[in-house]
């Protein structure tokens, strides 16, 4: 017999339940366990406002933890700039209380730290039980070596993001916060990357080192546009390979393949495949006179116009007219015209099933109400920018599956019923439950 204990000290026994109390039983302890490491932080904090740092104890670093963690030198205190010091040694006692290495101990002080006084914010959705501690301090760990107002700036822009924070939303906020608060930053880490810079031929197999197996590894690093537009073509030729001879190999291994037919090629001869490179970039076009200023390249992050001018240079640009995202056209078919996609991905920028952050460039335009062919008796205007969403490739098969409904509504929110009636609305904030 299987028995636990709810918020509220009620013992419930859990073997015989149905679904629905069980998903309740699964919210409950979501809630306990954000609880619980709540306290945990909370605890955290006290013990270093009760260990501050003085001319005879000095400072914690990073050298007791044996690392140099979050990106920081051993030397270097454990929290952030703008957080309080901790006096050396504190964090033995509290680690060995927690049942957990010096190290652990000293990782959890500092992201308490780190949280109370660079995110307030955040913090406080910690104290509320909004976001769920671990995301948290995921914040707080990558902008450990980041100033107090670089942290202010991360703070602001992900506290209302109902913790909806992968690591590529954390990397694009501490680079916007750098680009907003320090343009010359960006210019001199775009010089400083060139270092980097460079092509490594490496004969023989990784997966057999020092054993000739007439395989060798090519790595490039350098210029994103350049790199990409490489990938491309790579890609676009190993999909030729498999037009023109049906090959069965796996697409890495065409892709493998489509370098030899690049190198033997001429210009644009062999298979005629010609590179096509698509980059979206954001700027105000008052700020392309000024080569100081910069925009964001989706998928990039921020950079200056100087790089946007570099990697335009020579190329031919198309400009894309501004879309109306007002507009509400629709069409008899199947497929969104090209504007009614891009409108679409636009307004919603990443999958729409909850929780889920994959970009909208990478997802399947889905029919909110399934589409019925017109040859079949489907109505007309079916495609039109409010009958579609973006899903991810995974999310649009559980939607296909009909274990999943949703629909959107007048303020372009999404509300979605999951296959035990349990509700939840996606919003441009992140998602809510609605249970």
């Amino acid at each position: 017999m299987l028995v636990e204990t709810m918020n509220g000290g009620i013992g419930i026994q859990v073997d015989d339940l149905d679904d629905d109390f069980l998903l309740d039983l699964v919210s409950d302890a979501e809630v306990q366990d954000r609880q619980a490491q709540r306290r945990k932080l909370r605890y955290a904090v006290q013990w270093a406002h009760r260990h501050p740092t003085t001319d005879q104890t000095g400072a914690a670093t990073w050298a007791e933890a044996g690392r140099g963690g979050g990106g920081l030198d051993c030397d270097e205190a454990i929290a952030g700039d703008g957080a309080p010091l901790v006096a050396a040694f504190a964090a033995e006692p509290f680690a060995a209380a927690m049942g957990i290495s010096t190290a652990a101990g000293i990782t959890l002080i500092a992201d308490g730290l780190n949280l109370r006084h660079r995110h307030p914010r955040i913090w406080a959705k910690v104290e509320s039980l909004e976001v769920p501690a671990w995301r948290a301090r995921r914040v707080a760990q990558m902008c450990a070596s980041q100033s107090a107002a670089v942290a202010a700036h991360v703070d602001a822009a992900l506290a209302d993001r109902m913790g909806a924070w992968g690591v590529t939303t954390i990397e694009n906020a501490i680079a916007a916060a750098i680009a907003d608060l320090d343009p010359e930053t960006v210019a001199e880490a775009e010089d400083e990357a060139k270092a980097a810079w460079g092509v490594r031929l490496t004969h023989g197999s990784p997966r057999q080192i020092g054993v000739w197996a007439g395989t060798s590894t090519l790595e490039i690093t350098g210029d994103t546009a350049d790199v990409t537009a490489l990938h491309d073509l790579i890609c676009a030729t190993a999909h030729q390979l498999l037009t023109d001879d049906g090959s069965r190999d796996s697409l890495e291994i065409r892709k493998a393949r489509a370098v030899g037919v690049i190198a033997g090629q001429s210009g644009t001869g062999g298979h005629g495949v010609k590179p096509v490179t698509r980059m979206y970039l954001h700027i105000d076009a008052d700020d392309l006179a000024d080569p100081s200023a910069s925009g964001w390249a989706e998928r990039l992050g921020p950079t200056t116009v100087t790089k946007i001018r570099d990697w335009l240079g020579g190329t031919r640009a198309t400009i894309l007219p501004v879309l109306d995202m007002r507009r509400t056209d629709a069409v008899d078919r199947h497929d969104p015209p090209v504007w009614m996609a891009e409108q679409v991905r636009l307004r919603d920028t990443h999958c729409v099933f909850p929780w889920c952050q994959k970009s909208s460039r990478g997802c399947d335009l889905d029919h909110i109400e399934p589409y019925v062919p017109m040859d079949e008796g489907g109505p007309p205007g079916q495609t039109n920018p409010e009958n579609l969403g973006p899903l991810c490739r995974r999310h649009h098969r559980c939607k296909t599956s009909r274990r999943w409904h949703y629909r959107r509504n007048t303020d372009g929110t999404y509300t979605w019923t999951g296959p035990h009636g349990r509700t939840y609305t996606v919003t441009s904030r992140g998602t809510f439950s609605e249970n």
